[in-house]
């Protein structure tokens, strides 16, 4: 887990060093490479040391045939693939990582992990800018003249160099969907290397080419995701320092701690009252329950604007860095999270429903109950390009569109979330219920045996009922309770909005929007 930057923008200099990490740093505390010039690159790299923390396989790394990588993240099979490819030295996935990609016949395909990388060979060719499948890690870009490339794990460092402004249909979009899902980024000029994709060779994944109707039946569907899960937690534990677990009241982070028989250090936490902080008290086991007063929520989200230079998405965001800062302090470095399981298994009860029985798509509908704001607010841009990604998933059911929106669009934004959250306070996230076994798993789901009881997410909540009963397992999804006028006392008027409109409009303050 790190952080990186690499131009061959002759505009970049040594001049830019000590701004870059303001910006960068915070993702790898354990060391910073300084501004490396390679074949007309400078490259910059400061790692969060997970895996062999060996400081000979530090970056930016310089294989034998010349080629230097940037990378960050995991790769969690790196052991696997360098026994395929007959690679010997096979402690550190940087190393196997860059030997991989000289491999005829290799396929980006064939990581299992989550990642984002630049690769540069000794011409000075950019070979490599690739994210992983699901758009866990972030990858930003900036293109001068089509051959003048900057990129950086941080949009904020490109904006800086730069002096790229905000853009104003990035804002539009955050205020409908508390992000900008189509722009790519908050800035002019910026975008992000779409997942599943190398801006160099294009896309090497679509999730389009496991949609399916040859489901498996209700019985099997339970027993494969069960191993499915018990899979991806297992390669989720590969590390070489302490893992522990973002525990919530939830189904999803329960589940996982009931497969690791509640052998891993959990952490939970919000406002004293809140329901996750309530059940995380009936747990005996449990005794990092992390209670944030209204202050401190306060500064802490102050200083994650400043040091992201954007909008946050949700609340919990700041919450989250709490916990991974707890965390930190007794040297973890690791968490555990649930997410994408709603994403994947239809948990978002309300609108997969919807698409579930609805036997045309509606995209007006669709955004009804997707986003933010009145139908009415919505500009014709946003609604046009809306409307043009549905067109491009014709022939699908409206369930399954609506799934692959979740899939495509809603899942980086969750993950950029929660990836800004816990390395903030230098931890790495790791989201087993997120895995390629996982999507797989679920696009074998027959949609009408997702939901039971009026809720979605049937295979995993018949797994935890075993354990936790089906009152706990099939009860209905806990959203942010809390009162945010409450918490934003700066103004009189909070209290005549909803806890979106104050949040919405306490982050665009704090950006001078």
């Amino acid at each position: 887990m790190c952080g990186f930057f690499a131009s061959n923008n002759p505009k970049v200099g040594e001049h830019h060093l000590e701004a870059i990490k303001s910006r960068v740093n915070f993702r790898g505390p354990d060391g910073e490479s300084g501004l490396i010039e390679h074949a007309g690159w400078k490259l910059y790299h400061a790692r969060l040391a997970i895996i062999a923390p060996n400081p000979k396989y530090n970056q930016p790394y310089l294989d034998k045939n010349g080629s230097m990588l940037v990378f960050n993240g995991e790769i969690l099979n790196f052991k696997a693939l360098a026994a395929k490819y007959n690679i010997q030295e096979n402690d550190s996935d940087t190393h196997v990582l860059s030997l991989l990609l000289n491999k005829k016949g290799f396929d980006l395909n064939e990581l299992e992990g989550f990642f984002a990388f630049v690769r540069v060979n000794s011409d000075g060719q950019l070979t490599h800018c690739a994210r992983d499948r699901f758009g866990v890690k972030p990858l930003n870009y900036h293109c001068e003249d089509k051959k003048f490339y900057t990129i950086s794990s941080e949009a904020s460092i490109i904006s800086d160099i730069f002096s790229l402004s905000y853009n104003p249909e990035s804002i539009e979009e955050y205020k409908i969907f508390r992000a900008p899902i189509f722009q790519g980024s908050f800035f002019k000029g910026i975008n992000a290397v779409k997942p599943g994709s190398c801006l160099i060779s294009g896309r090497y994944f679509n999730s389009l080419s496991y949609v399916t109707s040859d489901y498996l039946n209700q019985n099997n569907l339970i027993l494969k995701t069960h191993e499915a899960i018990k899979q991806s937690i297992t390669s989720r534990m590969i590390a070489d320092v302490p893992v522990g677990l973002l525990y919530s009241g939830g189904i999803d982070s329960n589940l996982i701690n009931d497969i690791c028989e509640d052998d891993l250090v959990k952490f939970t936490g919000g406002f004293e009252g809140d329901y996750d902080v309530m059940h995380a008290k009936k747990n005996e086991k449990l005794s990092n329950i992390i209670e944030v007063s209204n202050q401190d929520f306060i500064e802490r989200f102050d200083k994650m604007i400043k040091l992201r230079k954007e909008p946050l998405s949700v609340p919990n965001e700041v919450i989250l860095s709490f916990l991974a800062g707890e965390w930190s302090k007794r040297g973890g470095k690791v968490l555990l999270s649930g997410e994408a399981a709603d994403e994947l298994f239809a948990g978002y009860d309300r609108i997969y429903k919807w698409a579930f029985q609805k036997q045309k798509f509606d995209t007006k509908e669709f955004l009804e109950y997707y986003a933010y704001s009145k139908f009415e607010e919505i500009s014709q841009d946003i609604l046009d390009k809306t409307n043009e990604f549905f067109e491009k998933l014709d022939g699908l059911s409206p369930f399954e569109k609506t799934r692959q929106f979740f899939i495509k669009i809603h899942l980086p934004v969750l993950f950029r979330r929660l990836d800004f959250s816990l390395m903030y306070a230098g931890v790495e996230g790791r989201e087993p219920l997120a895995s390629s076994m996982m999507f797989k798993i679920a696009m074998q789901a027959n949609p009408k045996f997702l939901f039971h009881k009026n809720v979605g997410k049937f295979p995993l909540r018949e797994i935890i009922s075993k354990t936790q009963g089906e009152d706990f397992a099939f009860a209905e999804k806990v959203g942010f309770p809390v009162d945010l006028s409450k918490i934003f006392r700066n103004s009189k008027s909070n209290s005549r909005y909803t806890n979106y409109d104050i949040w919405r409009k306490e982050n665009l303050r704090r950006i001078s929007l």
